[in-house]
């Protein structure tokens, strides 16, 4: 039975992940992975006193638990708070629990409309009669699913947003926490230098048609005797050497560009190596 500041209900979901693995392919455009974890049933938590819950307090609980193991703090980003306020005012306004809402966005929809580019993002949700930030964070901390996100090595910023209102009935806190790690995080390919390798093809491409005319127009008049063999023979040299010319700029370009796809892709490795996504 439910008693508003006495018997504390807590519902909570794992923490999910998206992680957003960009594989640059070699002369390729950026290639996109969504993995998104399943929620993990609802549990339960028990408190005595009621003080409130804050952003400020769920932020500075979270990062004291990095601290005791050695991890950095997270920062606190504000278009990530923008993603779990949304998140939040959702939840109460059409009285759902879920990472997915019913119109099917996710935290990585949320986060994409504030403008936030991210490698990986994260969310944990709790809903409750929660005694303090303190007491809400140790719940998260309590469930493998969520501990993950708040220890994870991949994430470096968060958003947080907690508030109070009425749910099915009863008035409770919620509690949502943003995690991101920024695709600043890595280098990012040079998109103009793929602008540059795209219009070098298609100038090779036509360079090339042009060639294999002029080559063909010399073979018949060497097989006709014609009279202008020779210039015919130099008008082919010509775009003929055009040609070699901006192939080798290009296979310039390529190298360059592939130079820089394999850095980012090593460090997009390295960066979400330690992702697991929950799946429970």
């Amino acid at each position: 039975m439910y008693v508003v500041h006495r018997a504390l209900f807590v519902y909570f979901h794992s923490g999910t992940i998206v992680c957003m693995t960009v594989r640059h392919m070699r002369i390729s455009v950026l290639a996109l992975a969504l993995t998104l974890a399943a929620a993990s049933p609802y549990a339960s938590f028990a408190a005595t006193a009621t003080p409130a819950v804050t952003a400020q307090g769920i932020l500075a609980y979270t990062n004291a638990e990095r601290i005791k193991i050695g991890l950095p703090a997270y920062t606190s980003n504000t278009l990530l708070s923008r993603a779990a306020a949304r998140k939040m005012t959702d939840l109460f306004a059409r009285q759902y629990f879920a990472h997915v809402a019913p119109t099917g966005e996710d935290v990585s929809v949320l986060v994409k409309d504030t403008g936030y580019t991210y490698l990986v993002v994260g969310e944990n949700l709790a809903l409750g009669d929660f005694a303090s930030s303190k007491a809400l964070v140790t719940a998260w901390m309590n469930s493998p699913g969520h501990k993950a996100n708040i220890l994870s090595k991949a994430f470096t910023e968060i958003g947080i947003a907690a508030g109070e209102s009425n749910y099915k009935g009863r008035k409770v806190w919620i509690g949502v926490q943003s995690f991101g790690l920024p695709r600043s995080a890595c280098p990012v390919v040079d998109p103009l230098m793929r602008a540059k390798i795209d219009a070098s093809s298609k100038t090779l491409t036509m360079l090339d048609t042009i060639a294999k005319l002029r080559e063909a127009a010399y073979k018949t008049a060497v097989s006709t005797h014609a009279s202008n063999v020779q210039t015919l023979a130099d008008s082919y040299n010509l775009v003929a050497k055009l040609y070699n010319e901006r192939a080798t700029s290009y296979r310039v370009l390529v190298i360059a560009f592939n130079k820089e796809v394999d850095a980012s892709n090593a460090c997009i490795k390295e960066k979400t190596s330690t992702v697991k996504p929950v799946s429970e």
